[in-house]
């Protein structure tokens, strides 16, 4: 009995900056990864991005210019509660000013205590809630929004702007203006708030504002083509409780590999994220040599021993490579190196 593995890696194939502007005594060796992409078979993939890559393998498609609905996705396993309402995540981070633009900061690691939380919520819900919402704090950085309607807009996830200028990434749509006035006016609630300052005496960023993102209500169920689920993010989770697939920690994964089950399983990696959109090269390189030693390495083995009757790598760049026992045993095929597939993407 073998099973198969579909493996979402976004930022594996995409340093922050070319691997030629490093020393040479600093030019990594990765010898599990050419092997893998030496005798992998090299297709392109359907989709570019993280999230429509993530989402298609849900079989969920997202007309253009429309958020993802991540919101709708993590509050389902933040409440445990499956509604129907539109979603929207309204989480807390900090504005800083920088020469003539504003750049995003801290989001998902400000490291708020629950009684800083609760206080933030009082004042900001005191203001809203003459329009008729109300912020609900299911986690210290996670907060939502919920309404009965549809609201027209379109926001940008801040993964993708931490450490930019937000300049053009604000709500956007026939809705946008309405959402960029209530970050302004939340902007200045939280401005010299007495709480900020103690937080800044302690070397700790203050929260300067919220980010409005991922809205949308849940996805209609769908079959989902996967026995089982590995991850490490409450997105993930939720894609896979809305699909009624099993969901368990990325950590399990070779666990129940072990136990020879006949099955379909999908893992998604973020921990190359980070370090991608941070543009820090040797942060990067750190988690690409970890993701090598506890994915690459045992998968390889795994592979050697026909544990996995196919393996499909997707990168979320519009690449994908498949590898299965019979290629892994290609010896003689001349292989493509790690750092090639890397040199494609910087000169992309």
């Amino acid at each position: 009995m073998s099973c198969q593995l579909t493996l979402l890696v976004p930022g594996l194939l995409q340093p922050p900056q070319p691997l030629q502007a490093l020393p040479p005594q600093e030019q990594p060796g990765f010898i599990s990864l050419n092997r893998f992409f030496g005798r992998a078979r090299k297709s392109e993939s359907y989709t570019n991005g993280f999230y429509p890559s993530l989402f298609s393998l849900f079989g969920s498609v997202t007309a253009e210019k429309t958020d993802y609905p991540v919101a709708a996705l993590t509050h389902l396993i933040d409440s445990g509660d499956r509604t129907n309402a539109w979603t929207l995540r309204c989480d807390p981070v900090c504005f800083q000013a920088d020469m003539d633009r504003v750049v995003l900061q801290g989001h998902g690691a400000l490291g708020l205590s629950v009684d800083e939380v609760d206080q933030l919520i009082t004042i900001l819900n005191a203001h809203i809630e003459q329009d008729g919402w109300q912020i609900e704090a299911l986690t210290k950085e996670r907060w939502y929004v919920q309404g009965a309607k549809q609201v027209d807009v379109s926001t940008t996830p801040p993964a993708l702007l931490l450490g930019k200028d937000i300049k053009h990434d604000l709500p956007r749509g026939k809705d946008g203006a309405y959402w960029r006035s209530l970050m302004n006016e939340c902007q200045m609630l939280l401005h010299e708030l007495p709480m900020n300052v103690q937080r800044q005496e302690k070397g700790l960023l203050p929260v300067t504002g919220l980010w409005f993102w991922g809205c949308g209500a849940l996805p209609a169920s769908t079959s989902c083509q996967y026995d089982r689920i590995y991850g490490s993010s409450a997105l993930v989770a939720g894609l896979a409780q809305n699909a009624a697939c099993a969901y368990e920690s990325i950590g399990a994964l070779w666990q129940f590999v072990e136990q020879g089950q006949d099955t379909k399983i999908l893992a998604v990696s973020e921990t190359l994220q980070s370090p991608l959109v941070s543009q820090d090269l040797y942060s990067w390189l750190d988690a690409v040599a970890q993701f090598e030693e506890e994915f690459i390495q045992p998968l390889l083995e795994r592979l050697n021993k026909k544990m996995f009757s196919q393996v499909n790598l997707l990168s979320a760049d519009g690449r994908a490579f498949q590898l299965t026992p019979g290629l892994l045993r290609h010896w003689w095929k001349r292989q493509t190196k790690f750092n090639s597939l890397l040199a494609e993407a910087t000169h992309a």
